[in-house]
């Protein structure tokens, strides 16, 4: 009974130990190795290289790169870790290296582009003296970031800048002026640029364009020639002198002041010397904006006259000489 005893112990122990290595194999094979990852911190551990790493997830491996600038860890360093960590897997994948990268926060290209004019502005004074230097990013700035908790700044480490064609390349570092930040290349191109007001709707001859009618925009100082209108005061109280599209750069000689007075229309005319003011109507003779001078057929007298039109249908005589009173009698 002793022997049976024993034998039947001895037994229950080899299933046990079976059991146990089963569960061991089944464990390891349920831990697999990712390709490529993610990590928020400052670490790379095995809880993030495998799916499940059990008690040792928290075993660190590497440090994380910093963020926008990917590395990679060896497959034969992770397996090495992994096993002396009780970690036994198969690479079934007959992976190489697992890829990782590090969750930022984008900087946002406002910062680089602020960054590259002002350095742009004191290198090539010429240009700023145009106008505004305006940065325009093609490559590079959707990957500047810097790790979370960090501040959000750029600064400028060196830059090529081609006066002729306007095109840069540029290496920045984020954050800015820090040893332990990121060097990012950004390539682009700048100008000089001017805020202009366009049009917000189509406006017709006869139409008085008003204060909202009109929006800046910024457009290359090239495009600005010297009969561009860069100033509101030259577009609000006129009317254009052909259809004017929403946008489009208007030139002085598209618009023009409205017609205060139509020919034909009667002019109340006024006349102030010294002390004495006179007044007279008159049939106008032509059509005329405000400050314009135009001739004026007086009713009573039947001469013609000069005046100078100071609003609607109003106009006073501005004499160069002598005026003889019988004309507005």
């Amino acid at each position: 009974m002793t022997y049976f005893s024993f034998s039947k112990t001895w037994t229950l122990l080899n299933v046990a130990l079976a059991l146990w290595v089963l569960f061991s194999i089944s464990h390891a094979q349920a831990a697999v190795l990712q390709p490529s990852i993610s990590v928020s911190g400052d670490v790379v551990t095995l809880g993030d290289l495998f799916d499940d790493a059990g008690e040792a997830s928290d075993v660190v491996i590497a440090t994380a790169p910093r963020p926008g600038v990917p590395t990679a860890i060896s497959v034969s360093r992770i397996s090495q870790v992994a096993r002396r960590n009780g970690i036994a897997w198969r690479n079934n994948q007959s992976l190489t290296r697992v890829v990782v990268s590090r969750a930022g926060v984008p900087v946002g290209p406002e910062l680089a582009q602020s960054t590259l004019a002002q350095a742009i502005a004191e290198q090539e004074p010429a240009i700023a003296a145009k106008g505004d230097i305006e940065v325009i990013i093609s490559s590079g700035a959707d990957t500047v970031m810097v790790t979370v908790g960090e501040m959000p700044s750029v600064s400028l480490e060196q830059m090529n800048f081609d006066t002729r064609t306007g095109r840069f390349q540029a290496i920045v570092r984020a954050p800015a002026n820090q040893p332990s930040g990121t060097l990012f290349r950004l390539a682009g191109r700048a100008f000089p640029a001017l805020d202009v007001p366009v049009l917000t709707r189509r406006i017709t001859p006869g139409d008085k364009i008003t204060q909202n009618d009109i929006q800046w925009v910024r457009v290359p100082a090239a495009r600005v020639s010297q009969n561009i209108i860069d100033t509101a005061q030259n577009l609000v109280g006129f009317t254009p002198r052909r259809s004017l599209r929403p946008g489009e750069l208007v030139r002085s000689g598209d618009v023009e002041p409205p017609r205060l007075v139509e020919k034909g229309a009667i002019v109340s005319i006024t006349y102030a010397f010294a002390n004495m003011n006179l007044s007279a109507r008159g049939r106008a003779l032509e059509e005329g904006a405000l400050g314009e001078t135009i001739n004026v057929l007086n009713q009573r007298s039947h001469r013609t006259i000069q005046v100078e039109i100071t609003g609607l249908n109003e106009a006073r005589i501005v004499p160069m000489g002598p005026v003889q009173l019988s004309s507005l009698n």
